[in-house]
């Protein structure tokens, strides 16, 4: 099935710009270029929405996490703790606001937003630990916060896909508060090496994420000798997936990581944990962020959908 026609139009204006220019070459110089990128989907924050960043102690530093409120919530307002994608390596809050969408707009409940460390000077586990880190504090300061600690979802898209489904088995496993749900956008589970055939036919030739580009990724985030099968880098290998909240995964059709979300929708519902997945046709990794298209406000409403659901406790039976 061939890319939805606003996408292939904008996959042809970057490729033409491209080959114009020359490939940035440090590792900041691509940072900024792509979060510049990203910035550029930015549909902008409602006006009733106030946003503060908090800096908060972490094992070796501080990291910031940002919350977005929206006037007229209740004094214990649920949240939802959402993680940025970046391949580990790259993206920040701003992105985060972009890949979260209107969202502050859709449902009654705050946003809390982390900048974890980035790899490759932060390599694993420090990103999510750092993911952890912020959520615990949300729960510790959910009074001063003006948060309800019994109604926080998590998500997260990409990396932050894999962080957020990270987050809920290390939740389960060190006897945190356990999230009331996990919001899963084309979450890369497996970690290991990726044959260039991996995936989708000719994905290679859409412009979109290739299995190249996600083993330097994987290779950014993980030092050297750390198994990437391990399952507190990959959750694919968790061998015991029971106990964790309800999941709602999104994936794209023409992505190198959609048969490894779609394994994990088998593998939660082996587990007995209620979980729903969506393919989304004529799309590459991620991309109904763009706006212009219809799948960019549907996959926005189904998000909001799932969030609202989750956090009024009607998600799952």
């Amino acid at each position: 099935m061939p890319l939805d026609p606003p996408i292939q139009r904008i996959i042809d204006l970057l490729a033409d710009h491209r080959s114009a220019d020359p490939p940035p070459g440090t590792l900041a110089e691509r940072r900024r270029l792509a979060n510049a990128t990203m910035r550029l989907a930015f549909t902008g924050r409602p006006d009733d929405v106030t946003a503060t960043d908090h800096r908060i102690p972490v094992a070796g530093g501080e990291i910031t996490v940002r919350i977005l409120r929206p006037a007229g919530l209740p004094a214990a307002a649920p949240a939802f703790y959402f993680i940025h994608g970046g391949g580990w390596f790259q993206g920040d809050l701003d992105t985060a606001e972009v890949e979260l969408g209107p969202i502050t707009a859709q449902v009654a409940c705050a946003v809390a937003l982390v900048d974890y460390r980035l790899a490759p000077e932060h390599p694993y586990p420090t990103p999510l630990e750092d993911c952890v880190a912020g959520y615990a504090w949300l729960h510790a300061h959910h009074a001063e916060l003006g948060l309800d600690p019994s109604r926080i979802a998590v998500g997260g898209c990409s990396a932050g896909g894999n962080l957020a489904a990270l987050l809920c088995l290390v939740a389960r496993d060190r006897q945190l508060p356990m999230p009331v749900a996990q919001l899963l956008d084309v979450p890369g589970v497996d970690l290991t090496r990726m044959e260039p055939s991996a995936g989708p036919e000719a994905i290679a030739d859409l412009g979109g994420l290739t299995p190249e580009a996600c083993n330097e990724f994987f290779d950014l985030y993980l030092p050297e000798g750390v198994d990437p099968r391990d399952p507190r880098v990959s959750p694919l290998f968790e061998p015991d997936l029971s106990g964790l909240p309800p999941a709602v995964i999104t994936i794209a059709e023409h992505d190198p990581l959609r048969d490894q979300g779609e394994r994990y929708l088998t593998r939660l519902h082996q587990a007995g944990v209620p979980a729903a997945a969506f393919r989304v046709l004529a799309h590459l990794h991620g991309g109904w962020v763009i706006p212009g298209t219809v799948t960019h406000a549907l996959v926005g409403d189904l998000r909001a959908a799932s969030v609202r659901r989750a956090l009024d406790g009607t998600l799952a039976p």
